[in-house]
C-alpha cells in the first residue's frame, strides 16, 4: 500500500466511524492532557514536503561522508592528526646553537643540538631533533659557509669551487645523489634554496645571513613532503643568534697547577713536573719543555 492509498482508506474509515466520543472518553482525555507535561518546541515546525526518517538519516550519512572525504583530500594531515600549518603546530622550539626556531606539534619529542655541527661524536649531537612519533623525523643544523671566489695556486688566480660544489662536497651523499645546481628550489622564510627527495630522505639546503643551513625528514610515510613544507613554513632563520664553538662538554682538573678548563674533545697530556720559571722563561720563539704543562 503506498502513501495515496493509505490516506484514502483512512479517510474512507474516518467517514464510516463514529462521529462523537463518549463523554467518559472525552473527559478522561481532556485530565491526561491537564496533568501531562508539555515539551517545548526546539524548532519551527517544518511544513515542507514530507520526507521519511529513513531518507534523512541516509541524506545525513551522506553528507558526513562527502565532508570526511572532502577534509581528507583537500586539508592535508600531520603525524599527529592535525592539519598542516594549522593548529596542530602549537609549540615554538628556537634552537639553542644552530640560528632558527621552528613550530611543531605538542606531541613531539624535541631534542635541542647538544654541540657545534661536525664536532659530536653522534650524528644528531649537532643537529635539532624533532621526532614526531608518526614516522617522521625533522632535523636541523647550521654552520658558517665557505665562500666561493677566486683561489691561488703558485700566484696564478684559478676558479674556487662554487658554493654548490662546496655543499655537496660538505654533505657527500645529502642530497640524494642529485648535485644541488641541479635540484628543485624551495623558500625557507623568504630565502631561495634547494631540495632533494629520495627513499625515506628530504633534504634541504639555504644559505643566509653567513651560514648555510641544512634541514631534513627522515620517515616512512606518503605524505611526508607535505609534513615537511608544514614544518618549513614555520621556520625563522636567525643566523645572529647561531654558536660557532663547540660545546665544552668536559672538564680538565689540573692534578698539578690548581685550575679547570673545558673542553670537547682531545687527549689531555698532565704535567709530568713543575715547571721551572727560572731555567725555562719564555719568549716569542721558545716553547716551553711538555714536562711542566698540561697539555691539550
Amino acid at each position: 500500500m503506498n502513501e495515496n492509498e493509505f490516506d484514502l482508506a483512512a479517510r474512507a474509515w474516518l467517514d464510516d466511524g463514529p462521529t462523537r466520543m463518549s463523554d467518559r472518553g472525552l473527559l478522561s482525555a481532556l485530565e491526561e492532557i491537564h496533568t501531562t507535561r508539555q515539551r517545548r518546541a526546539m524548532w519551527p515546525a517544518w511544513r515542507a514536503t514530507p520526507v521519511s526518517i529513513l531518507a534523512r538519516v541516509a541524506f545525513a550519512a551522506v553528507l558526513v561522508v562527502a565532508v570526511g572525504l572532502l577534509a581528507i583530500n583537500v586539508v592535508p594531515r600531520l603525524p599527529d592528526g592535525s592539519s598542516v600549518g594549522g593548529p596542530g603546530l602549537t609549540e615554538t622550539f628556537v634552537s639553542p646553537r644552530n640560528g632558527f626556531s621552528i613550530k611543531h606539534p605538542d606531541t613531539a619529542v624535541v631534542t635541542p643540538a647538544r654541540q657545534l655541527w661536525g664536532f659530536g661524536e653522534q650524528l644528531d649531537d649537532g643537529f635539532d631533533v624533532v621526532d614526531t612519533g608518526s614516522a617522521a623525523v625533522f632535523r636541523g643544523a647550521s654552520t658558517q659557509r665557505g665562500e666561493a671566489g677566486l683561489c691561488y695556486s703558485e700566484s696564478e688566480p684559478i676558479p674556487c669551487p662554487s658554493i654548490d660544489e662546496i655543499i655537496d662536497g660538505f654533505l657527500s651523499d645529502g642530497g640524494c645523489g642529485v648535485p644541488r645546481s641541479q635540484q628543485a628550489e624551495i623558500t625557507i622564510d623568504e630565502q631561495s634554496g634547494r631540495i632533494a627527495e629520495c627513499q625515506n630522505h628530504i633534504a634541504a639546503t639555504v644559505l643566509f645571513g653567513g651560514r648555510f643551513y641544512l634541514f631534513t625528514l627522515a620517515h616512512d610515510r606518503s605524505d611526508a613532503r607535505a609534513v615537511f613544507d608544514a614544518f618549513v613554513a614555520t621556520i625563522d632563520l636567525t643566523p645572529e643568534t647561531a654558536v660557532d664553538f663547540p660545546a665544552m662538554t668536559t672538564t680538565f682538573v689540573s692534578p698539578t697547577y690548581g685550575y679547570s678548563f673545558g673542553y670537547s674533545r682531545g687527549a689531555i697530556a698532565p704535567a709530568t713536573e713543575l715547571w721551572d720559571p727560572v731555567n725555562e722563561q719564555l719568549d716569542d720563539n721558545d716553547n716551553p719543555a711538555d714536562d711542566g704543562f698540561d697539555g691539550l
